[in-house]
């Protein structure tokens, strides 16, 4: 979980980009940038708030329990205001919920700012119940969008958010060496993925969201997917790119498996594949053009010749609490690479030929020094 110290020091960031852009108040929706300056893990699919004035006090509107037994708030937030998510006495409904913020949002505001103020949001990042409230509170001009620079501040992660995306990680190599284990010809697509997920279930003692690509052979070719009742064929390459999230953060890692030995193609692609990683770290660093890195790593795949042209995907991407983040490597991408970026990189080579594809992926901590794989799961095939 988040470290209430840490949320600290993202709320006096938050203070110069207020301070920069002349905002008085700053009004957060988004379930995610609510988690990441107070600390509290709410739940995604309800409304919340957190306000924070330029003098540096915050509140936060939840449904969430946020008291411990000694009854002092678990938040880095100077005052808590729940409202009731389940009620006998109405519906409850994300309309109703969202009505609740709603007056508690505009009662907080015309506390922080009783004579009016310039306002500072993240757009449509709530219900509307809740953005109108945020909008119809007083203040000069037109709210201003903080979501831009908000997600640039989300970019660089601190010791907390790293120490989630590890905790992640842990699930992932779980599912990953249980399947490796297990996997063999006849087995259906879902049933690997059961085996997977309830490895990283029984890590995680607790039920965990699991999103990815779980496709063999030649489905993996065109992109992946779900999984499905194919059975695998001996000799199919085994795309496991899972992203699972967990304590409010996500990483994002791949593994490629192949079901028997492996030819001497998929050795050959693998080979290539891996070196793509060491042409990764090399260029991977502070103040590089994401893509840069992207033109690199495609320019080395493109030429082994038995899939030359099959990377048509992006090389990576930044990851956090959300699976895709900036910066993209992508030959598109106007981002320059930055310190303390967490970027999943994912080289791949496919071609019928090799009976499916081989993608490996590294979570790669950015830092002057070089770069530092979060993960640790051997990339071998077998």
């Amino acid at each position: 979980m988040l470290n209430l110290d840490n949320c600290r020091e993202r709320q006096q960031r938050l203070l110069k980009v207020m301070e920069q852009d002349s905002i008085d108040l700053a009004v957060i929706t988004n379930p995610k940038t609510v988690y990441y300056f107070s600390g509290v893990l709410v739940n995604p699919t309800l409304p919340h708030a957190y306000l924070l004035d330029a003098s540096g006090k915050s509140a936060l509107l939840t449904d969430a329990p946020v008291l411990d037994p000694g009854e002092k708030p678990h938040a880095a937030a100077d005052k808590v205001e729940m409202y009731r998510f389940h009620s006998m006495e109405r519906d409850n409904t994300v309309t109703n919920w969202s009505k609740d913020v709603a007056v508690m949002l505009k009662a907080a505001a015309q506390q922080f700012l009783p004579t009016g103020g310039a306002l500072g949001l993240e757009f449509d990042a709530a219900p509307f119940a809740v953005s109108d409230a945020a909008r119809e509170v007083a203040c000069s001009g037109s709210p201003k969008n903080l979501t831009p620079a908000i997600d640039q501040m989300r970019r660089q992660k601190d010791p907390d958010e790293i120490q989630c995306m590890r905790r992640a990680v842990t699930l992932v190599e779980a599912g990953l060496a249980a399947i490796k284990a297990r996997l063999e010809p006849g087995m259906t697509e879902f049933r690997a993925y059961s085996i997977y997920y309830e490895a990283m279930v029984a890590n995680a003692g607790t039920s965990v969201e699991l999103a990815g690509d779980f496709a063999t052979g030649l489905r993996n070719v065109k992109g992946g997917g779900p999984p499905t009742p194919r059975r695998v064929q001996l000799g199919d390459l085994y795309i496991f790119d899972t992203f699972p999230i967990f304590q409010g953060y996500m990483c994002d890692f791949t593994r490629t498996f192949v079901v028997g030995r492996p030819t001497q193609i998929q050795q050959d692609a693998w080979g290539h594949v891996m070196e793509a990683h060491e042409i990764a770290r090399r260029n991977i660093a502070p103040g590089v053009p994401a893509k840069e890195v992207y033109e690199t790593i495609k320019t080395h795949l493109d030429k082994f010749e038995p899939a030359q042209g099959s990377f048509w995907h992006h090389a990576g991407h930044g990851v956090g609490l959300n699976g895709w983040e900036l910066p993209w490597l992508t030959p598109g991408s106007k981002e320059t690479i930055l310190d303390r970026e967490v970027l999943a990189c994912e080289p791949g080579l496919y071609a019928d030929a090799m009976q499916g594809g081989i993608r490996l992926e590294h979570d790669y901590l950015v830092t002057p020094e070089g770069t530092t794989a979060l993960d640790r799961f051997p990339m071998d095939l077998t």
